[in-house]
């Protein structure tokens, strides 16, 4: 039987593969022989680089450093993406219209349902010890952080830690806007990072005094009142601006826990929480000006008589 591949074929098929042999072998050879030399250039360059005792120590640690920082900024990202999310909506400062009010045919109102809020009242008009007063006890630092304390919150942190138990919140003013305008009340970890994110973002978006403006407008103040002015109207029949020092305390003290310390629900409770505003006060107005701390314990001490606060502590004791 003749063979079905002619003699010639079979001599150049041998050929091309002999040739494509050593055509691999001299690329691997050529390939391993960059690699080395290529690497023994890089060795030669990170010579020039090379320490050891204590700052080869120093550099490990700055190594080690880096990575961390760098992989704490990716889970940071992520988790402030969803924080971010409750902005999307461009009229983020909108206020939810729970409230009717009934007009009679000539135009003035006769009656009103539902939450009651009102915003007009410009911060400057606001009284000077209505302003210290929540600051003393809300946040003290509210114009030299962030929009996070974080002394506060460490101080925070320990308190609690001690007493077994939350004693002490540890959020600043900003973070409470932040809950009051984009979250809930649960008490979530996940709640907590995105409180933080969205109070960094407030600040960067809005000054100081416009912050603390819409705490004071947006706050739940107990009886189905939002911000300060509404409360004042409730609870005194007045308007915040003609607010004395033992009422600002008192509504001052709603902040912590509106539905607690609300008078019209436990009077007691109020006064002993307005004790503890005034104390705080005090205490601040010790630390920054020491001339006007004789002036304001005398009318601390006036206004406690004239709401029958003195002896009374947060419990009521």
């Amino acid at each position: 039987m003749h063979d079905l591949i002619p003699e010639h074929w079979k001599r150049s098929i041998k050929r091309f593969l002999l040739g494509l042999d050593a055509w691999i072998d001299f690329s691997l050879f050529r390939s391993a022989s960059g690699a080395r030399e290529s690497y023994e250039r890089f060795s030669t360059f990170m010579d020039r680089f090379h320490v050891s005792g204590w700052r080869r120590w120093l550099n490990e640690l700055l190594s080690e450093g880096a990575t961390l920082g760098a992989f704490g900024v990716v889970v940071l990202l992520a988790l402030a993406i969803p924080a971010f999310r409750e902005t999307s909506d461009d009229d983020w400062l909108k206020k939810s219209e729970l409230a009717v009010t009934f007009l009679d045919r000539y135009g003035n109102e006769v009656g009103s349902r539902g939450i009651r809020h009102n915003d007009a009242i410009p911060l400057d008009q606001f009284p000077d010890h209505l302003i210290k007063a929540v600051l003393s006890t809300e946040d003290r630092r509210f114009y030299e952080h962030f929009g996070i304390d974080l002394p506060g919150t460490a101080r925070a942190l320990v308190a609690n830690t001690k007493a077994g138990g939350v004693v002490q919140g540890g959020s600043s003013i900003t973070q409470q806007l932040a809950k009051n305008l984009f979250l809930s009340n649960e008490r979530t970890i996940e709640r907590k990072v995105k409180e933080a994110f969205l109070a960094m973002w407030l600040e960067a978006r809005l000054t100081k005094n416009e912050i603390l403006k819409l705490y004071l407008d947006r706050a739940y103040m107990g009886g189905g009142t939002f911000g300060i002015e509404a409360a004042a109207d409730f609870y005194f029949g007045k308007s915040v601006k003609d607010l004395n020092l033992a009422e600002a305390a008192m509504l001052a003290g709603l902040f912590k826990a509106p539905t607690k310390y609300a008078p019209h629900i436990n009077l007691p409770a109020a006064r002993a929480r307005a004790n503890v505003v005034l104390s705080n006060l005090v205490d601040v107005v010790a630390a920054q000006d020491t001339a006007l701390l004789d002036e304001l314990e005398e009318l601390v001490r006036q206004k406690r008589r004239d709401l029958g606060l003195a002896d009374r502590n947060e419990d009521g004791e």
